[in-house]
């Protein structure tokens, strides 16, 4: 399988985390995972950008849970259809994928209500920065670039443009601009 690329947008002053999200590519499609904000909760889901290396729009589809084999939709212009069943990935693919998003959780992020994760919440409020539902390891955060409202974190060498398609698709609120 291809190397994972990581993209993490935070907002010092308010929100946290706005978005994690890891990919791949996979053929002529994208997939991967992604987290962040909606609504004040945070929302998780395996996603698929199907054809984004062929001319045209690519169809995104996503899990409706953090459950890459439970049911999955595909979002268009009027609003998510339901996928037929089975997943809309091959199972070794899923596998992998559930292997990389643990990967990325344990290294990117920890939850603000794990007992275990007090160090980690102690670290973020003494920079005075939120401790939310979800939150980045704050000694992850140098490696943000922190030169505005929003600190970003793209892997580098990674395709921006997959985040910023993606961004205008995730039911997410956050959204992406180059």
């Amino acid at each position: 399988m291809a190397q994972s690329h990581a993209h993490l947008g935070f907002a010092p002053q308010g929100a946290g985390l706005l978005y994690g999200m890891l990919w791949l590519p996979h053929g002529d499609d994208v997939l991967g995972w992604f987290i962040g904000d909606r609504g004040g909760a945070p929302l998780a889901a395996y996603f698929v950008l199907q054809d984004y290396y062929v001319r045209g729009e690519p169809h995104f589809l996503r899990s409706l849970q953090d459950d890459v084999y439970g049911p999955w939709v595909e979002a268009t212009a009027s609003g998510e259809a339901p996928r037929p069943q089975p997943v809309a990935l091959p199972e070794q693919v899923g596998h992998e994928l559930v292997r990389m998003q643990e990967q990325f959780i344990r290294h990117w992020l920890f939850s603000g209500d794990d007992p275990a994760a007090s160090v980690e919440a102690d670290a973020l409020r003494a920079r005075s920065l939120p401790v939310r539902a979800i939150n980045v390891r704050a000694d992850r955060l140098d490696k943000f670039r922190t030169d505005g409202t929003v600190w970003r974190y793209d892997e580098p060498g990674a395709d921006t443009g997959v985040l910023v398609k993606l961004s205008r698709l995730w039911p997410l609120d956050g959204r992406v601009e180059d």
